[in-house]
């Protein structure tokens, strides 16, 4: 039997260990204080809820290690995900699905209730990614457009005879002021798109819209209320998509 060699059998050299025990636990100690640096809530606060601002030293951390190490490794997430916000509304969709003469086929409810675990939890995911709803700021003043050509608009949610949301073009300087306005991101629709498409190809179906339910959360700030809230659902259309 051959014998090993006396290098086979040296031990790793202690200044070895040393240095990677190092490395490893300022890669965790960058990690920590990238996770410790993002805000956490909502709480509940004699003025509502409110979300809490991370500590000043998990801050400073996070402003040397995130930009000259995380980043350039793709490592700079917060560890945040959406089913870690319990403020989100909750949500699910309808999508109706429609023949060549415009008759309704089929209504696909998602998520759907009869779907194992993993799946309705992928499902939750995509619902939740159609309330990416972003505000419209009006502009300060009315602008006056060049000679032969339209005033800049802006596509909103606004609300139609039958209670239901549905994305209009306005000019900007038509945005109402008297109440807040919300318009639907480039994702959430780039989104309703690709799956009103899918479903179609998946049912036979020769177009599909997507009808988004939303209603606000109850947070644990209605202990600190007399009357308890009752909030109001929400229904939005997007743009109903062809096969």
């Amino acid at each position: 039997m051959p014998q090993r060699s006396d290098e086979a059998r040296a031990p790793i050299p202690r200044w070895l260990i040393v240095v990677a025990s190092l490395a490893i636990l300022a890669h965790l100690f960058a990690l920590g204080g990238r996770v410790l640096s993002e805000q956490s809530g909502p709480w509940v606060t004699p003025f509502g809820n409110s979300q809490a601002t991370p500590p000043q030293f998990a801050q400073e951390i996070d402003k040397v290690c995130n930009p000259h190490y995380l980043r350039p490794l793709r490592l700079s997430h917060g560890y945040h995900f959406l089913s870690n916000h319990p403020e989100r509304p909750g949500v699910y969709f309808e999508a109706v699905l429609k023949d060549d003469t415009g008759k309704v086929i089929k209504t696909v409810k998602i998520p759907d209730e009869r779907a194992n675990f993993w799946v309705r939890q992928r499902q939750e995911l995509l619902a939740w990614s159609l309330v990416d709803d972003m505000p419209v700021q009006p502009p300060p003043g009315e602008a006056i457009p060049p000679p032969h050509q339209q005033a800049p608009s802006v596509e909103i949610w606004e609300p139609g005879p039958d209670r239901v949301l549905r994305l209009r073009s306005v000019a900007e300087h038509l945005v109402p002021r008297d109440r807040s306005v919300l318009r639907a991101s480039e994702w959430s629709k780039l989104l309703a798109r690709a799956y009103g498409r899918y479903l179609c190809r998946v049912h036979g179906a020769a177009s599909a819209q997507i009808f988004r339910h939303t209603k606000e959360a109850l947070l644990s700030s209605v202990l600190l209320v007399d009357e308890s809230p009752n909030p109001e659902e929400l229904v939005a259309a997007f743009e109903e998509v062809k096969r």
